[in-house]
């Protein structure tokens, strides 16, 4: 029997289950025990030594039968115990849906590659990426579709990474990474980048409906940007949001001047606590007047910091990162007693009966603390509620929609004013006006600005005029810059402006004596 035969034998046997083999094994013996003592006996009649011989040489067959058919047993046993180890391994370290490895796996490589790189001055390139607007898909299109193209995301994926010693993995959701062994330098993860961005752009068929989505990639370079593994993810993560806020499908390297651009804001946001507690923030005021008669009937504050390295920095450079960092609300906490504070002092020792006006962030206006604080802020200055105006944006109403009717009602209990900033800006319902009281609709500035050469802003504006004299409320224009917004929003009957053209904002002092520049023309009049 040539080595062919053999193993093919040996295969065969391999794949038989061991209760059949031991099957075989018994019928097999048993035959051929029987069928080789009735061949003795006939053979050998005569000749006893011979037939004992003959005996023991089966019996010594059977022995080395026993012998491979137990070794093949043990072989396979141990075949199937190894395919079973290393099928659990796999699974431990794999994704199941897309076969690539899993974040656990991803971080291990990544902690490996670190140290490998150290030891060798070479660098790493991490790649951070998600798919565009993919919750959008999903939940549109079904699972079934999601999770068909995260599985075409991952092949593609694993075909950019053309050297074999790049890793791919599923991260998250549909968040992947790529880990670059020391790539060709500093063009090598930028071309990668685009390499993955061109094949994620390609449509995807899935069931016969044609998909197109994108991707936004951040990269961080080791040792360059971080030296341990957290870090340079998070400094990935952190080029990831850069990436999308410069409009998706692109990539962003977590170094150059973003960096930089990031760093200076790290520092606003840990000396924005500090600025609260040490008195480093301060109001200034824009006046509302009533054109009609010239006489300021509120004031709108505005919160300004004095930074002791930047100098005096407005709303526009640290109340977003109060949004991000959590601090907006300890900040309008300050604005609100403030506010009525110097409101309650013009009044008090100025005779100047003004409404002050407060701007609230939507995070702010379900905050659960907020009637308390605004109570707190009336009772600690002695400010009538009447003269505390809150500032809401449209934004508000959509997304606390269930929860605004119950707050603008306690509010109004309270005898606090409500107003709705930047009204047009939001796309809020018109239907959903009606279920709320407001006090006036401020008109945004993006339509003052053009109202007079805009056809198309003009009749915005005319018709939130006239939508506001149909709902009882007031309607105030912001933003008006010159004489021409002035007149043309006086043709269509809004009595009510602020803006650069009648005063700039401006501190306490000056704001009594603005007033009192105007008061004598008025009596004049």
């Amino acid at each position: 029997m040539d080595g062919g035969t053999l193993g093919k034998l040996r295969n065969w046997v391999g794949r038989l289950s061991p209760a059949t083999v031991a099957c075989i094994y018994i019928l097999a013996s048993i035959s051929w025990l029987l069928l080789a003592h009735l061949i003795f006996g006939l053979l050998l009649a005569g000749h006893p030594l011979l037939k004992y011989l003959a005996s023991g040489g089966l019996e010594l067959l059977g022995v080395f039968t026993m012998a491979a058919i137990i070794y093949l047993l043990t072989a396979k046993i141990e075949a199937r115990h190894r395919a079973t180890e290393f099928s659990i391994r796999e699974q431990a370290v794999r994704d199941g849906l897309t076969g690539l490895y899993n974040r656990q796996a991803f971080d291990d490589f990544l902690a490996q590659s670190i140290v490998f790189a150290k030891r060798r001055s070479e660098s790493v390139a991490l790649l951070f990426l998600d798919l565009d607007r993919f919750k959008l898909i999903n939940d549109r299109r079904g699972h079934f579709v999601g999770d068909a193209l995260l599985a075409e995301t991952g092949r593609r994926l694993t075909r950019c990474a053309m050297r074999g010693e790049d890793i791919v993995a599923r991260v998250g959701g549909d968040e992947f990474a790529m880990l670059l062994h020391h790539p060709e330098m500093p063009e090598g993860p930028a071309v990668m980048a685009r390499r993955v961005l061109d094949a994620l752009s390609e449509p995807v068929q899935v069931e016969g409906e044609t998909l197109r989505t994108s991707a936004s990639i951040g990269i961080a370079l080791f040792p360059s940007d971080a030296d341990d593994p957290m870090q340079l993810f998070k400094m990935a993560d952190l080029a990831l949001g850069q990436a999308k806020q410069q409009g998706r499908s692109t990539f962003c390297l977590y170094g150059g001047e973003w960096r930089e651009e990031h760093d200076h804001r790290i520092q606003l946001e840990h000396g924005l606590l500090r600025a609260i507690n040490r008195d480093e923030l301060f109001l200034v005021y824009q006046p509302k007047l009533d054109t009609a008669t010239m006489r300021v009937v509120g004031v709108e504050a505005l919160v300004r910091w004095r930074h002791p390295h930047l100098g005096e920095l407005g709303p526009g450079s640290f109340v977003p990162l109060a949004e991000k960092g959590g601090l907006i609300w300890p900040l309008t906490e300050w604005v609100l007693r403030e506010a009525c504070r110097q409101a309650a002092l013009w009044y008090r020792d100025e005779a100047l009966d003004l409404n002050v006006a407060v701007n609230m962030s939507p995070t702010v206006f379900a905050h659960e603390g907020l009637e308390q604080a605004i109570e707190a802020a009336l009772h600690d200055s002695g400010l009538p509620p009447d003269r505390l105006t809150l500032e809401i944006t449209e934004q508000s109403l959509m997304i606390y929609e269930s929860e605004a009717v119950g707050v603008l009602e306690r509010l109004q209990r309270m005898g606090v004013n409500v107003q709705i900033d930047d009204f047009g800006t939001g796309y809020s319902s018109l239907s959903s006006l009606k279920h709320y009281h407001f006090q006036a609709l401020k008109i945004d500035k993006s339509f003052v600005n053009d109202v007079v050469t805009s056809s198309e802003d003009a009749a915005i504006a005319t018709t939130i005029m006239f939508m506001s004299k149909c709902l009882d409320m007031e309607a105030i224009a912001e933003g008006v810059e010159n004489e021409a917004q002035k007149d043309f929003l006086t043709s269509i009957d809004c009595r009510l402006m602020q803006g650069f053209y009648f005063a700039r904002p401006m501190l306490p002092s000056e704001m009594s004596r603005f007033i009192s520049r105007l008061t004598p023309a008025k009596r004049e009049q």
